[in-house]
């Protein structure tokens, strides 16, 4: 087994592969965590190492000590992609094609990204069309009014639903994100970070305080309203998840929130830096192990 955090990162094809080969090893297969990830650009931004990346891989200091994440190493089926919204991601026939892969594998763990993507960009600027400034509470109110956490909620309710009846014991883990600091920031995208994608692409972003600044002008509320936003996703759809007594018994998430507290944590107005993915992947890396205590061995 190799002295690294996964065997591989692994897609589809790569995945059923190296599944079959781990099997034919029992003692390996027993000790390696087989885990399943879905998820937005907070699990695949490729400006950076990303959250998943640090899970997935072991940071340099500890691959030069031999210290693996998971024991004698991980195994993880990575099908995130960046952009997605949780409403499609959780949308029914995406979640049959999710169940199939779910079924078709012994996995002990689930990790998910989803649901920022849903309370930006075009939906913001749909809500705030036309209207004129006011108070961040009072823009916050609209996000509220608007119904979108009851559907995101739904859209995940549907998804845990699905696989806690193919592994009814099986942990579904997600997390919370982190208060934005770079408002009205885009991804700078260059060679150095994008290779030659980046001469093909103008820019992504910003996601939020381009799309409110005419009700929210000054930065300090932009920053308010995206503190709130950010709350209400732990309120009103992970906390309410967590605690039905249904979901509840697979479903758990990591409160990030409060972790990145420098701009220079951030790499853009939604995506942290590698530096603050990898303080992120430390508060994750804690409850990934506790869900994992049973098949470590403890």
């Amino acid at each position: 087994m190799p002295a690294t955090q996964s065997l591989m990162t692994t897609r589809r094809g790569e995945f059923r592969a190296l599944y079959r080969a781990l099997q034919r090893d029992r003692r390996a297969f027993e000790a390696t965590p087989v885990i399943f990830c879905e998820g937005d650009s907070w699990f695949s931004t490729p400006l950076a190492m990303n959250l998943l990346d640090w899970l997935v891989w072991p940071a340099p200091a500890d691959e030069a000590r031999g210290v693996p994440l998971f024991g004698a190493g991980g195994l993880f089926f990575r099908t995130e992609d960046s952009g997605d919204l949780a409403l499609d991601m959780f949308a029914p026939r995406r979640i049959r094609d999710l169940a199939e892969w779910y079924e078709g594998f012994a996995f002990d763990l689930v990790l998910v990204s989803a649901g920022g993507n849903d309370f930006v960009d075009g939906f913001l600027q749909r809500l705030f069309r036309s209207l004129r400034p006011m108070s961040a509470t009072a823009a916050f109110q609209r996000v509220l009014d608007s119904g979108r956490y009851g559907q995101v909620r739904a859209a995940y309710r549907g998804f845990v639903e699905r696989f806690r009846v193919i592994r009814p014991r099986t942990p579904i883990l997600a997390h919370s994100y982190d208060y934005p600091l770079r408002m009205g920031q885009p991804a700078k995208l260059t060679l150095g970070n994008l290779g030659a994608a980046a001469l093909l692409k103008q820019g992504a972003g910003p996601w939020i305080g381009n799309r409110v600044a005419h009700v929210l002008p000054d930065i300090a509320q932009q920053r308010r309203f995206a503190q709130l936003m950010t709350d209400g996703f732990v309120e009103h759809v992970l906390m309410p998840l967590r605690d039905d007594p249904a979901s509840g018994r697979v479903f758990d998430f990591v409160d990030l929130r409060g972790t990145l507290r420098r701009e220079s944590h951030w790499f853009d107005e939604m995506h942290p830096s590698g530096a603050g993915f990898a303080l992120l992947a430390d508060r994750f890396r804690r409850q990934m192990q506790q869900k994992l205590e049973v098949k470590l061995g403890g």
